[in-house]
């Protein structure tokens, strides 16, 4: 059996169902299970397949290249931001012109990301500890995605076996400085944080109704409807 996507003509339709109406019900799980379909098709179904050969030739450019646009896609769906390249003064305040704008404030506050781009130490929390959020994205998401490298001491690498319960990603060679990006570890755990995503959007709780209306808005941008104060996900908070 096909696997059903969400796309443009299913939620042209669904989001006249739920327009302004944020409680779960059987529209929405049906929403969120096609959007999961279409994450996991489209971007983590591809990592896999580049993946798992294991041939550790280089693929992993590739792989972190998606992985980054990943992070910001994640970032700006749970934010309820969208990008726009010619932000003007004039414009909505949940629009953004920068792509850091959302990216690095995810690298510091997601668990995922906990003991690699901040840390608490007795009680405060640390950002850019102890790795730098602003030169990963400098370095590794930039330098990916305009000039097809990474930059400075930051470097790609993988393993040929894993136990299966490792979460660090990011390690420091005391002697080289290198910074290394396990991107096998990574994508691990952005899928985790994407599974996590998905049970926070379809709880039936004051948060889950909060980051529906995000997600609602996000999924109009996706699909070029235009901005529409008859939806409430529109208005501008």
């Amino acid at each position: 059996m096909t696997r059903q996507i969400l796309d443009i003509d299913f939620w042209t339709t669904k989001r006249q169902v739920v327009r302004n109406s944020y409680e779960i019900s059987e529209h929405w799980n049906e929403i969120i299970e096609r959007f999961k379909s279409r994450i996991e098709d489209f971007y983590f179904s591809p990592i896999d397949k580049v993946k798992d050969p294991n041939k550790l030739k280089g693929e992993g450019f590739t792989i972190l290249t998606i992985q980054c646009a990943l992070i910001e896609m994640f970032a700006a769906f749970k934010y309820g931001k969208i990008h726009k390249f010619n932000k003007s003064g004039n414009d909505l305040n949940f629009t953004y012109k920068r792509a850091d704008e959302c990216f690095i404030p995810f690298l510091h506050s997601e668990p995922i990301f906990e003991n690699h781009f901040f840390k608490f130490d007795n009680g405060n929390k640390l950002d850019d500890q102890p790795f730098s959020a602003t030169e990963f994205y400098n370095k590794v998401r930039c330098g990916l995605m305009h000039e097809a490298r990474t930059k400075g001491e930051w470097v790609i690498n993988a393993k040929k076996t894993y136990k299966g319960d490792e979460v660090v990603f990011l390690t420091r060679d005391t002697v080289t400085n290198r910074i290394s990006i396990d991107r096998t570890i990574l994508n691990k755990q952005l899928k985790k944080y994407f599974e996590d995503y998905l049970f926070s959007i379809s709880e039936n709780t004051a948060d889950g109704n909060r980051l529906r209306r995000l997600f609602a808005r996000k999924l109009d941008h996706l699909y070029d409807i235009p901005a529409d104060n008859n939806y409430d996900w529109w208005n501008d908070n």
